[in-house]
């Protein structure tokens, strides 16, 4: 147990005590002025965990323990607060927590209680004793001579939410009552949404609260072609690349006979399909270069075509390319890895073939979409019951269990659209519907302040 300080003098008192002691010593000792804690760090905590029996109904607590120490903890000399930025997981028992606290010059760490009747009292820090902090506690420090301290404010923070919980959202636009197939799409912070009226692609953008609808239309199925890429939005209108920096001024860039569709972008290529094989553009579509494939054209998707690109967390001008989509009923995945630095070669387009050995290939989802998220993939389709994801460049897809819309999105299989922003928020919307969603997973919106302090 701590044991607690009638007061401070108290505290004086023993470091003036220590002092004289270590005076009648015959080796030389310095008392520094100054201190400060110079490190703050976690033991072993429980966490108490909740599960439900296979009723469905009924529920029950555990509790397991995990080592807490590969926390990071800031400490702001200038706001003397202490904290860490990424909190510890839902469930974790803030009021008994063993933790280490470092001090400059060999400070004498007192931690500022409250007593029964709400005044402050001292007490000696133990490294193995319980401490609560499950509310902002006082640390202070002083310093050898008992001559000053510094006092602190440390927070233990730990999530509310378990991370894993999505909550979703519906906003109606009256403008999109009348939109059939659509796809909403990001030029940097700015959302588009493309879709069909009146038989022709007709361009929306989000201003504030509402889609304004801009003067430029094209073909019908231009709005599946639609892409970014350097600040610009393109469109494969017939054979026509056409590119707009705001939706309502558009420019054409290129003409290339032979393209059905644009379906991707990298920071430096454009990317399109043809009806046999794969064609890029580095010069904004005024040229085209045939790709190399692995394998037989003819497994190239043909509808629901989905492109991710993921820059390489190791090289720079570096990007995995993943295309998703269907063909005969079936779901076709391709990757390639784009190199850009001088002196890389072009790589090739690489088929995942069917395989009687891998048990979680992608379904074949009607309607399906497919996006990054989360590091990896995320694909939904079909009635809408069930997310896939993809942690390994599409090669495996798993089922996320806590990923999941809600009831009133219905079930009913529909043409719609995905795509998640800067925020890693998801917005979701059907074909004909004036409804727009959006959900994010909570984890996906923890903040981590990047600024560490220290002495």
């Amino acid at each position: 147990m701590i044991k607690k300080l009638l007061s401070s003098v108290i505290v004086v008192s023993a470091m003036f005590t220590f002092t004289s002691c270590l005076n009648s010593s015959d080796d030389s000792v310095t008392y520094y002025e100054d201190t400060a804690v110079t490190a703050f760090s976690l033991g072993t905590l429980n966490q108490y965990l909740h599960t439900t029996a296979s009723d469905g109904v009924s529920d029950s607590t555990y509790v397991v323990s995990y080592s807490a120490s590969t926390y990071a903890f800031y400490i702001d000399q200038i706001q003397k607060v202490i904290y860490n930025p990424d909190s510890l997981p839902q469930g974790t028992d803030a009021s008994k927590v063993i933790c280490s606290i470092t001090s400059k010059n060999s400070g004498t760490v007192v931690l500022v209680l409250k007593d029964q009747s709400g005044s402050d009292s001292l007490a000696y820090y133990s490294s193995t004793d319980s401490i609560d902090f499950s509310e902002p506690l006082r640390v202070r420090v002083y310093n050898l001579n008992g001559t000053g301290y510094r006092e602190y404010v440390a927070h233990v923070n730990v999530h509310q939410q378990s991370g894993d919980e999505i909550n979703w959202v519906s906003t109606s636009y009256s403008a999109l009552a009348d939109v059939s197939d659509r796809k909403i799409i990001y030029n940097g912070t700015q959302q588009y949404l493309f879709g069909v009226k009146g038989g022709q692609t007709v361009v929306y953008r989000l201003n504030g609260s509402a889609y304004e609808q801009m003067a430029q239309t094209f073909e019908a199925d231009a709005y599946k072609s639609v892409v970014t890429m350097g600040g610009y939005l393109y469109v494969l209108n017939n054979d026509s690349v056409m590119r707009s920096a705001d939706g309502q001024t558009w420019e054409q860039t290129g003409v290339q006979a032979g393209m059905t569709q644009l379906f991707g972008a990298s920071a430096s290529k454009l990317y399109a399909l043809t009806s046999d094989g794969i064609m890029s553009s580095a010069d904004s579509g005024a040229t085209w270069t045939a790709e190399s494939l692995d394998d037989d054209a003819a497994n190239l998707p043909t509808d629901n075509i989905n492109f991710v690109c993921m820059p390489s967390k190791t090289n720079e001008q570096t990007y995995t390319l993943i295309l998703v989509g269907l063909r005969d009923g079936q779901a076709k995945v391709w990757r390639k890895v784009e190199e850009n630095a001088t002196g890389s070669q072009s790589q090739t387009w690489s088929y995942y073939p069917e395989d009687e050995y891998n048990s979680y290939a992608l379904p074949a989802l009607a309607n399906l979409q497919v996006i990054g998220y989360d590091d990896g993939l995320l694909a939904i389709g079909g009635d809408f019951s069930t997310f896939y994801e993809s942690k390994d460049q599409g090669i495996t897809w798993l089922t996320n269990d806590d990923m999941t819309l809600t009831d009133s999105f219905g079930k009913t299989a529909s043409p719609f659209t995905m795509v998640s922003d800067s925020s890693n928020i998801i917005y979701l919307s059907k074909s004909g519907s004036n409804a727009v969603w959006s959900g994010r997973l909570a984890r996906m919106g923890w903040s981590t302040n990047q600024q560490a302090y220290t002495e």
